[in-house]
């Protein structure tokens, strides 16, 4: 279960701070990008394992 939830809480903090105007995250706006990749791949990399493990 948890390796299904830190991914989205990954890509939900990569979307905040790539939407958040607030000054202190403006030096970590960079990151944002990588976040969202991270938790996109972790997930895809989750949901793929749990279909090959089902087979």
């Amino acid at each position: 279960m948890l390796q299904i939830v830190l991914p989205i809480i990954f890509i939900a903090f990569g979307v905040f701070l790539k939407k958040t105007t607030l000054r202190g995250f403006q030096s970590s706006k960079r990151f944002s990008t990588m976040f969202i990749i991270l938790g996109i791949s972790t997930l895809v990399a989750k949901f793929i394992l749990m279909y090959l493990k089902s087979k």
